[in-house]
Protein backbone atom coordinates (compact mmCIF):
# COMPACT_ATOMS: atom_id res chain seq x y z
CA UNK A 1 0.00 0.00 0.00
CA UNK A 2 1.39 3.25 -0.87
CA UNK A 3 2.75 6.10 1.54
CA UNK A 4 -0.18 8.68 1.78
CA UNK A 5 1.68 12.58 2.03
CA UNK A 6 1.71 12.70 5.72
CA UNK A 7 3.81 9.52 5.90
CA UNK A 8 6.47 9.87 3.24
CA UNK A 9 10.08 10.70 4.52
CA UNK A 10 12.57 13.87 3.07
CA UNK A 11 16.48 13.90 3.70
CA UNK A 12 15.50 17.72 4.20
CA UNK A 13 14.27 18.76 7.47
CA UNK A 14 13.93 22.48 8.58
CA UNK A 15 12.14 22.41 11.58
CA UNK A 16 11.62 25.91 11.29
CA UNK A 17 10.06 26.64 8.26
CA UNK A 18 6.00 26.55 8.19
CA UNK A 19 4.34 24.61 5.41
CA UNK A 20 3.13 26.19 2.39
CA UNK A 21 -0.68 27.20 2.48
CA UNK A 22 -2.46 23.93 0.17
CA UNK A 23 -3.03 24.58 -3.67
CA UNK A 24 -5.81 24.71 -5.96
CA UNK A 25 -5.75 21.08 -8.48
CA UNK A 26 -5.19 22.19 -12.23
CA UNK A 27 -7.26 21.55 -14.68
CA UNK A 28 -4.66 18.43 -15.62
CA UNK A 29 -5.10 17.19 -11.61
CA UNK A 30 -1.53 18.39 -10.81
CA UNK A 31 -0.12 21.10 -8.41
CA UNK A 32 1.93 23.45 -9.63
CA UNK A 33 5.03 23.75 -8.07
CA UNK A 34 6.07 26.06 -5.35
CA UNK A 35 7.71 29.51 -6.01
CA UNK A 36 10.82 29.57 -4.41
CA UNK A 37 11.40 31.58 -0.80
CA UNK A 38 14.47 33.34 -0.04
CA UNK A 39 13.66 31.90 3.84
CA UNK A 40 14.30 28.95 4.80
CA UNK A 41 14.45 25.88 3.24
CA UNK A 42 11.05 23.78 1.15
CA UNK A 43 11.18 20.39 -0.42
CA UNK A 44 15.19 19.77 -2.07
CA UNK A 45 15.22 23.78 -3.26
CA UNK A 46 17.36 26.19 -1.07
CA UNK A 47 18.54 29.60 -1.17
CA UNK A 48 21.28 31.05 0.74
CA UNK A 49 22.79 34.09 1.41
CA UNK A 50 26.26 34.43 2.03
CA UNK A 51 27.99 35.98 5.38
CA UNK A 52 29.88 39.04 3.52
CA UNK A 53 26.18 39.83 1.79
CA UNK A 54 24.65 39.57 5.69
CA UNK A 55 27.15 42.26 6.46
CA UNK A 56 27.33 44.19 3.65
CA UNK A 57 23.41 44.48 4.19
CA UNK A 58 23.27 45.13 7.97
CA UNK A 59 26.44 47.96 7.64
CA UNK A 60 24.19 49.73 5.44
CA UNK A 61 21.40 49.32 7.77
CA UNK A 62 23.67 50.91 10.81
CA UNK A 63 25.01 53.80 8.49
CA UNK A 64 21.32 54.60 7.81
CA UNK A 65 20.48 54.69 11.84
CA UNK A 66 23.78 56.47 12.68
CA UNK A 67 22.99 59.41 9.63
CA UNK A 68 19.11 59.74 11.26
CA UNK A 69 19.88 60.19 14.67
CA UNK A 70 21.28 63.25 15.26
CA UNK A 71 20.50 63.37 19.09
CA UNK A 72 22.23 60.19 19.47
CA UNK A 73 25.59 61.16 17.82
CA UNK A 74 25.29 64.69 19.85
CA UNK A 75 25.47 62.42 22.64
CA UNK A 76 28.82 60.90 21.88
CA UNK A 77 30.51 64.15 22.49
CA UNK A 78 31.92 64.78 25.91
CA UNK A 79 29.69 67.85 27.75
CA UNK A 80 32.95 69.86 28.43
CA UNK A 81 33.93 69.21 24.22
CA UNK A 82 30.46 70.25 23.43
CA UNK A 83 30.42 73.32 25.45
CA UNK A 84 33.91 74.46 24.14
CA UNK A 85 32.58 74.05 20.23
CA UNK A 86 29.37 76.23 21.61
CA UNK A 87 31.88 78.97 22.84
CA UNK A 88 34.15 78.95 20.33
CA UNK A 89 30.89 80.20 18.06
CA UNK A 90 30.05 82.61 20.88
CA UNK A 91 31.33 86.72 19.44
CA UNK A 92 31.79 87.41 23.32
CA UNK A 93 33.39 84.05 24.99
CA UNK A 94 36.32 84.50 27.03
CA UNK A 95 40.24 83.20 28.31
CA UNK A 96 38.16 83.39 31.40
CA UNK A 97 35.07 80.94 30.35
CA UNK A 98 36.91 78.80 28.20
CA UNK A 99 39.24 77.87 31.61
CA UNK A 100 36.65 77.14 33.70
CA UNK A 101 34.57 75.13 31.00
CA UNK A 102 38.08 73.28 30.53
CA UNK A 103 38.98 73.07 33.95
CA UNK A 104 35.85 71.09 35.02
CA UNK A 105 37.85 67.93 33.10
CA UNK A 106 41.22 67.26 34.31
CA UNK A 107 42.38 65.10 31.62
CA UNK A 108 41.42 67.24 29.02
CA UNK A 109 42.91 70.78 30.37
CA UNK A 110 46.14 68.91 31.13
CA UNK A 111 46.45 67.87 27.53
CA UNK A 112 45.52 71.48 25.86
CA UNK A 113 48.54 72.43 28.05
CA UNK A 114 50.76 69.87 26.56
CA UNK A 115 49.69 70.12 22.88
CA UNK A 116 50.16 73.93 23.34
CA UNK A 117 53.92 73.54 24.53
CA UNK A 118 54.33 70.54 21.79
CA UNK A 119 56.07 71.51 18.57
CA UNK A 120 52.45 71.92 16.83
CA UNK A 121 52.73 76.06 18.31
CA UNK A 122 56.39 75.50 19.51
CA UNK A 123 55.81 78.33 21.78
CA UNK A 124 58.93 80.31 22.58
CA UNK A 125 58.16 80.49 26.42
CA UNK A 126 57.24 77.74 27.86
CA UNK A 127 52.77 77.66 28.70
CA UNK A 128 52.29 77.16 32.17
CA UNK A 129 48.73 76.92 32.59
CA UNK A 130 45.24 76.86 31.06
CA UNK A 131 44.44 80.55 30.50
CA UNK A 132 48.02 81.13 29.02
CA UNK A 133 46.92 78.75 26.53
CA UNK A 134 44.15 79.91 25.91
CA UNK A 135 45.37 83.79 25.21
CA UNK A 136 48.60 81.92 23.72
CA UNK A 137 47.35 79.89 20.99
CA UNK A 138 43.61 81.28 20.90
CA UNK A 139 39.77 79.94 21.25
CA UNK A 140 39.90 77.92 17.87
CA UNK A 141 43.18 76.64 18.17
CA UNK A 142 42.01 75.59 21.73
CA UNK A 143 39.03 74.16 20.63
CA UNK A 144 41.30 71.77 17.61
CA UNK A 145 43.27 70.44 20.71
CA UNK A 146 40.05 69.29 22.48
CA UNK A 147 38.66 67.71 19.89
CA UNK A 148 42.02 65.90 19.10
CA UNK A 149 42.39 64.87 23.08
CA UNK A 150 38.80 63.35 22.71
CA UNK A 151 39.11 61.77 19.43
CA UNK A 152 42.76 59.96 20.88
CA UNK A 153 41.53 59.42 24.33
CA UNK A 154 38.03 57.71 23.27
CA UNK A 155 37.12 56.97 19.63
CA UNK A 156 40.47 55.28 18.14
CA UNK A 157 39.61 52.15 20.65
CA UNK A 158 37.88 49.38 18.87
CA UNK A 159 38.49 45.94 20.32
CA UNK A 160 40.16 43.61 18.14
CA UNK A 161 41.21 46.04 15.36
CA UNK A 162 43.77 48.12 17.27
CA UNK A 163 46.47 47.75 14.11
CA UNK A 164 44.01 49.35 12.08
CA UNK A 165 42.85 51.79 14.04
CA UNK A 166 46.21 52.86 15.58
CA UNK A 167 46.81 53.54 11.08
CA UNK A 168 43.65 55.61 11.27
CA UNK A 169 44.98 57.91 13.99
CA UNK A 170 48.23 59.12 12.54
CA UNK A 171 46.96 59.41 9.18
CA UNK A 172 43.80 61.43 10.46
CA UNK A 173 46.75 63.35 12.65
CA UNK A 174 49.59 63.99 9.87
CA UNK A 175 46.79 65.03 7.56
CA UNK A 176 45.39 67.51 10.18
CA UNK A 177 49.05 68.94 10.65
CA UNK A 178 49.33 69.54 6.98
CA UNK A 179 45.83 70.98 6.59
CA UNK A 180 46.41 73.41 9.46
CA UNK A 181 49.50 74.63 6.94
CA UNK A 182 47.86 74.72 4.08
CA UNK A 183 45.03 76.58 5.44
CA UNK A 184 47.02 79.34 6.71
CA UNK A 185 49.57 79.09 3.30
CA UNK A 186 46.03 80.10 1.54
CA UNK A 187 44.58 82.37 3.88
CA UNK A 188 41.79 80.54 4.43
CA UNK A 189 39.51 79.86 7.54
CA UNK A 190 41.46 78.11 10.64
CA UNK A 191 38.09 75.95 10.74
CA UNK A 192 39.31 74.64 6.90
CA UNK A 193 42.92 73.44 8.19
CA UNK A 194 43.50 71.30 11.61
CA UNK A 195 39.85 70.30 12.66
CA UNK A 196 39.11 69.36 9.44
CA UNK A 197 41.95 67.42 8.73
CA UNK A 198 42.09 65.64 12.18
CA UNK A 199 38.16 65.14 11.71
CA UNK A 200 37.53 64.62 7.61
CA UNK A 201 37.21 60.64 7.81
CA UNK A 202 35.27 60.44 10.96
CA UNK A 203 32.45 57.99 9.71
CA UNK A 204 34.85 55.46 8.88
CA UNK A 205 36.26 55.20 12.23
CA UNK A 206 32.66 55.81 13.82
CA UNK A 207 31.25 52.98 11.36
CA UNK A 208 33.81 50.75 12.51
CA UNK A 209 33.76 50.84 16.16
CA UNK A 210 29.88 50.55 16.33
CA UNK A 211 29.65 47.54 13.73
CA UNK A 212 32.16 45.72 15.87
CA UNK A 213 30.31 46.90 18.95
CA UNK A 214 27.17 44.90 17.82
CA UNK A 215 28.78 42.49 16.90
CA UNK A 216 28.22 42.29 12.96
CA UNK A 217 32.48 42.95 11.74
CA UNK A 218 34.86 40.42 14.04
CA UNK A 219 38.70 40.65 13.72
CA UNK A 220 38.07 37.44 11.91
CA UNK A 221 36.22 38.35 9.57
CA UNK A 222 38.12 42.11 8.68
CA UNK A 223 40.67 39.30 8.36
CA UNK A 224 38.46 37.22 6.13
CA UNK A 225 37.93 37.39 2.19
CA UNK A 226 34.62 38.79 3.60
CA UNK A 227 36.47 42.07 4.68
CA UNK A 228 37.11 43.52 1.93
CA UNK A 229 32.78 43.68 1.23
CA UNK A 230 32.96 45.23 4.80
CA UNK A 231 35.62 47.74 3.59
CA UNK A 232 33.67 48.59 0.72
CA UNK A 233 30.17 49.15 2.13
CA UNK A 234 31.80 51.31 5.11
CA UNK A 235 33.74 53.60 2.55
CA UNK A 236 30.23 53.69 0.49
CA UNK A 237 29.14 55.14 3.66
CA UNK A 238 31.93 57.08 5.72
CA UNK A 239 31.54 60.46 3.73
CA UNK A 240 27.54 60.66 4.85
CA UNK A 241 28.16 59.24 8.34
CA UNK A 242 31.05 61.79 8.79
CA UNK A 243 29.16 64.83 7.56
CA UNK A 244 25.76 63.73 9.97
CA UNK A 245 28.16 63.51 13.26
CA UNK A 246 30.23 66.72 12.58
CA UNK A 247 26.94 68.16 11.90
CA UNK A 248 25.42 66.91 15.04
CA UNK A 249 27.75 68.39 17.43
CA UNK A 250 27.46 71.50 15.61
CA UNK A 251 31.09 71.96 14.18
CA UNK A 252 31.93 74.75 11.98
CA UNK A 253 30.70 73.90 8.30
CA UNK A 254 34.20 73.78 7.30
CA UNK A 255 34.72 70.85 8.61
CA UNK A 256 31.06 69.19 8.18
CA UNK A 257 32.13 70.67 4.06
CA UNK A 258 35.81 68.21 4.19
CA UNK A 259 33.70 65.39 5.88
CA UNK A 260 31.40 65.20 3.77
CA UNK A 261 33.33 66.32 0.10
CA UNK A 262 36.89 65.07 0.63
CA UNK A 263 36.58 62.36 -2.13
CA UNK A 264 35.03 65.11 -4.95
CA UNK A 265 35.79 68.00 -3.29
CA UNK A 266 34.37 69.30 -7.02
CA UNK A 267 31.00 68.06 -6.18
CA UNK A 268 27.87 69.96 -7.70
CA UNK A 269 30.27 71.88 -9.93
CA UNK A 270 31.97 73.85 -7.22
CA UNK A 271 35.71 73.79 -5.54
CA UNK A 272 35.12 72.77 -1.94
CA UNK A 273 37.74 74.55 -0.48
CA UNK A 274 37.68 72.82 2.61
CA UNK A 275 37.19 69.14 1.08
CA UNK A 276 40.07 70.22 -1.00
CA UNK A 277 42.44 71.08 1.36
CA UNK A 278 41.95 68.36 2.89
CA UNK A 279 42.18 65.60 0.24
CA UNK A 280 45.52 67.41 -0.71
CA UNK A 281 47.22 67.29 2.68
CA UNK A 282 46.09 63.27 3.12
CA UNK A 283 48.21 63.13 -0.25
CA UNK A 284 50.92 64.90 1.76
CA UNK A 285 50.62 62.87 4.98
CA UNK A 286 51.88 60.06 2.98
CA UNK A 287 55.35 61.38 2.81
CA UNK A 288 55.19 62.43 6.58
CA UNK A 289 54.56 58.56 8.09
CA UNK A 290 57.12 56.98 8.42
CA UNK A 291 55.71 53.86 8.01
CA UNK A 292 53.83 54.75 4.68
CA UNK A 293 54.97 53.53 1.40
CA UNK A 294 56.46 56.25 -0.53
CA UNK A 295 54.70 57.39 -3.20
CA UNK A 296 55.92 56.99 -6.59
CA UNK A 297 56.19 60.59 -7.61
CA UNK A 298 57.22 64.06 -5.98
CA UNK A 299 55.42 65.73 -3.36
CA UNK A 300 55.67 68.78 -6.00
CA UNK A 301 54.40 66.85 -8.59
CA UNK A 302 50.83 65.78 -6.75
CA UNK A 303 48.49 67.16 -9.33
CA UNK A 304 45.67 67.73 -6.16
CA UNK A 305 48.33 70.02 -4.77
CA UNK A 306 49.22 71.75 -7.85
CA UNK A 307 45.54 72.48 -8.04
CA UNK A 308 46.10 74.55 -4.57
CA UNK A 309 48.41 77.24 -6.65
CA UNK A 310 51.43 76.86 -4.19
CA UNK A 311 54.73 77.13 -5.89
CA UNK A 312 56.48 73.43 -5.42
CA UNK A 313 58.99 74.78 -2.98
CA UNK A 314 56.08 76.44 -0.90
CA UNK A 315 54.90 73.17 -0.57
CA UNK A 316 57.83 71.15 -0.04
CA UNK A 317 58.59 73.67 2.74
CA UNK A 318 54.92 73.46 4.22
CA UNK A 319 55.32 69.77 4.54
CA UNK A 320 58.86 69.43 5.87
CA UNK A 321 57.12 71.81 8.57
CA UNK A 322 54.28 69.86 9.36
CA UNK A 323 56.30 66.68 9.54
CA UNK A 324 57.93 67.86 13.60
CA UNK A 325 54.29 68.34 14.53
CA UNK A 326 52.58 65.74 13.17
CA UNK A 327 55.12 62.58 14.82
CA UNK A 328 54.63 64.86 18.20
CA UNK A 329 51.23 64.44 17.94
CA UNK A 330 51.01 61.05 17.19
CA UNK A 331 53.34 59.98 20.20
CA UNK A 332 51.97 61.87 22.51
CA UNK A 333 49.35 59.45 23.24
Amino acid sequence: MPLDETQRTTPVTNTTRSDPPPQEPRASGTYAPPAARMSGVYGRVTMAVSIGQTIAVRIDHLAEEIISDPKALRRTLPDVAAEVIELCGRSNASAETMERTLTRDPFISAQVVSVANSAMFAPRMPILGVRDAVVRIGLDAVRDVVMMVVANSTMFRVPGLAAEVEGMRKRMLASASVARLLARALGAESEYGFLAGLLHDIGTLVLLERAVHEGIVTPAIWAAPEGDLVRERIHAHHTAAGGAICRSWKLPSGVVDAALFHHDYRSGGKTHLAAHLVAAADVAAQYILPDAEPPGILLSEQPILIELGLAPGVIENLVERARPAALALISSR
